[in-house]
């Protein structure tokens, strides 16, 4: 055998390695609270770092990303050992809390060491290959929910909660006309859309042989799939930003515009004709008008009231209130109070990584939870290093690549005011994923070498 060869075997078993490692993100739960998201990526993360323990200087042009998520690690895995909450409401699950902390790191930890053999093109091309066929696939399933029903399609439970949990956001999300797929909250599902579109355009733009028809089916999927969750971070967020990925260069701007425009008003068409079951999007443009006709103010009717000021009117009900919040704090500006509540008792490092039994509904509302206004900072830090990276990469990454890195850090700046998106079960991953590639361990200075990548 070729010396040759071994190189090249390494490089095809990484990357099936990846491969299923990204698809695992959309499994169900195994074992209890077990996802297979979580056994791909830390099993990935302890084996890489096994096989190549001698290379372990790939993390270093990651490490300031890695130190500052580090340091939240260790703040929130602290306070959730010796903090004894002081709030009336209890504690929440100090596994499931380390969990969300820790996820990322073995995230970055995998990528890292999954690009010693592999390039980031290659990477990078193969995942958004696999997003956006995940989500076309969650997309269809979506569309069936919504005609058949949650309780004719059991087997989407595993995929929501870990066996004998209580009814699930899904379920609830569903009453009201919401359709997310595997996922178990349509902003959840929102994020994932949002990449799939990202990614799509990046795929169009890269110059990947695939017929038109082809791209026009997987546009129409991740558009609808996207506008069944009507989540608000795909909507007023990942679809805008898509928007402008299109409108902002030449190549295929035509084909990508109409096509979104024809899927959108063609989704909205149907589900006014009632052909798309049960979807809920006339009652949430309901809730929407008497919203504003109430007085409420942009930011309570625009985040559904969990930040901003009721009017002098009763407020309409809040349709997809978190499930769990204390009743004082789901009326308008709840999010803040319950933030004010937990600086007043544990100030500076919050209550750890046990948290609160409620849904944060925010990245910055959980890092006062579980690691205080220092929590608050570090994350904070992580959010600008992302976009300084960004900018001294503009001239090293190709065009297509640094325009995706910048559609991805707008993406986790502004779905963090809508859900803790970089913590979230799969979403959070799929971001790590992309950022890993495109900024955490790209070293200013250096370019890509494509005469080495294959396109999958």
């Amino acid at each position: 055998m070729l010396a040759t060869d071994a190189p090249r075997r390494d490089a095809t078993v990484t990357r099936y390695w990846f491969i299923g490692a990204v698809l695992c993100v959309f499994g169900p739960y195994l074992v209890g609270g077990l996802r297979t998201e979580q056994l791909a990526m830390y099993a990935s993360a302890a084996v890489a770092v096994v096989l190549h323990r001698r290379h372990l200087r790939v993390l270093m042009p990651g490490r300031a990303v890695l130190v500052l998520w580090a340091a939240y690690v260790l703040v929130a895995a602290v306070g959730g050992l010796v903090t004894e909450s002081r709030l009336e409401w209890g504690s929440g699950s100090l596994v499931a809390g380390l969990d969300n902390a820790l996820l990322p790191l073995a995230t970055m930890t995998a990528v890292a060491l999954w690009m010693r053999s592999i390039s980031p093109l290659v990477m990078l091309r193969t995942a958004s290959w696999v997003v956006v066929s995940a989500m076309a696939i969650n997309a269809a399933l979506a569309v069936l929910t919504s005609l058949v029903g949650v309780d004719n399609l059991p087997f989407l439970r595993v995929f929501w909660a870990a066996s004998g949990a209580g009814p699930t956001v899904a379920e609830l999300a569903a009453v009201n006309g919401r359709f997310s797929g595997v996922f178990n909250q349509p902003a959840e599902a929102g994020i994932a859309y949002s990449l799939a579109a990202f990614c799509l355009i990046y795929l169009v733009r890269s110059g990947a042989s695939v017929p038109r028809r082809v791209w026009l089916v997987l546009c129409a999927l991740v558009i609808l799939g996207g506008v069944m969750t009507l989540s608000k971070i795909f909507i007023i967020g990942g679809l805008l930003i898509a928007l402008g990925l299109v409108l902002t260069a030449r190549p295929h701007r035509r084909l990508l515009t109409v096509g979104t425009a024809v899927v959108v008003a063609s989704t909205f068409t149907l589900g006014a004709l009632g052909w798309l079951g049960t979807w809920g999007a006339a009652g949430m443009l309901s809730w929407y008008v008497q919203s504003a006709q109430a007085g409420n103010s942009w930011a309570y009717t625009l985040t559904a009231g969990r930040f901003g000021a009721g009017g002098n009117e009763l407020p309409p009900e809040v349709p997809d209130s978190s499930p769990g919040l204390p009743t004082e704090f789901q009326q308008p500006g709840g999010l803040v109070k319950l933030a004010r509540a937990v600086l007043m008792e544990h100030p500076w490092f919050g209550v750890g990584a046990r948290g609160l039994p409620v849904s944060y509904d925010s990245t910055w509302i959980e890092a006062v939870v579980v690691a205080g206004v220092v929590g608050v900072l570090l994350v904070f830090a992580v959010h600008v290093l992302l976009a300084i990276r960004l900018i001294r990469l503009r001239r090293f990454l190709p065009h297509e690549e640094w325009r995706l890195a910048t559609a991805v850090v707008l993406l986790v700046a502004g779905s963090s005011f809508g859900m803790p998106s970089l913590t979230g079960n799969r979403e959070g991953t799929l971001l790590w994923i992309f950022l890993a590639i495109l900024l955490v361990f790209r070293r200013p200075g250096t370019q890509w070498d494509r005469t080495l990548d294959s396109a999958p």
